[in-house]
């Protein structure tokens, strides 16, 4: 409790102007905003089974009408990361998967997937997040199916950049073989563009991103001079 309560203290004088911290939490969220369409890599063998766990339709997604304080709430927290980069400090803020769907309700980087990605939970495991992806039928065929799955995503800070690993597809209808659950990883779909502004601007700054708790803790460190 007094974790949160330093959290929303520290942020509400730095709420006016949290760059730093919206690039860093817009970079972060928004690497499901580069996936609203996603290619079949994998050839022959993908285009036999995909039919097996994909649909015609996307799903409807649950969407996000967050509330003033909800907003706000998040805000602090990403002015507190922004303070910690600036005065070159460790810090540790956490947020839930609420505060992760009000980032992708309000942030101008995620306004690509608003209705087909929603967290639901943060577990043991990672993020477990609900998305409709849209999947070439293949190499030769036109048009796309609806991988409407729950994806369950593990974060990692790498030397230049953020990455989400894939642990598990779970489709709406039959079962995602682990060969296409392995590509996801192989090829690095849910990887930031290490030459993004915002993550070579940051990266430094961050120490950790993982899930503990039900919560999704970001680290910020102190930089060597």
């Amino acid at each position: 409790m007094e974790e949160e309560q330093n959290t929303g203290d520290a942020g509400r004088g730095d709420r006016g102007s949290p760059i730093p911290g919206c690039l860093i939490l817009g970079a972060i969220i928004g690497v499901f905003g580069g996936l609203v369409v996603l290619y079949t890599v994998v050839g022959i063998y993908q285009n036999r089974v995909i039919g097996d766990f994909t649909q015609d339709t996307a799903a409807q997604i649950q969407a996000v009408a967050p509330s003033t304080g909800q907003v706000e709430a998040v805000t602090a927290k990403l002015g507190l990361i922004e303070k910690a980069v600036k005065e070159n400090r460790a810090e540790r803020v956490l947020f839930t998967a609420e505060d992760l769907n009000v980032l992708i309700a309000t942030l101008e980087a995620a306004k690509d997937f608003r209705g087909n990605t929603f967290v639901e939970s943060i577990g043991p495991d990672g993020i477990i997040t609900a998305m409709s992806q849209p999947l070439r039928k293949g190499i030769f065929n036109k048009g796309f199916r609806y991988l409407n799955a729950t994806f369950v995503l593990e974060p990692e800070v790498r030397a230049r950049t953020i990455a989400f690993k894939v642990r598990d597809i779970r489709p709406a209808e039959g079962t995602v073989p682990q060969g296409f659950i392995d590509n996801y990883s192989v090829i690095d779909f849910f990887r930031l563009d290490p030459e993004n502004e915002a993550i070579k601007a940051h990266i430094q700054s961050l120490g950790a991103i993982y899930a503990e708790d039900g919560k999704l803790v970001v680290e910020t460190i102190i930089r060597s001079s």
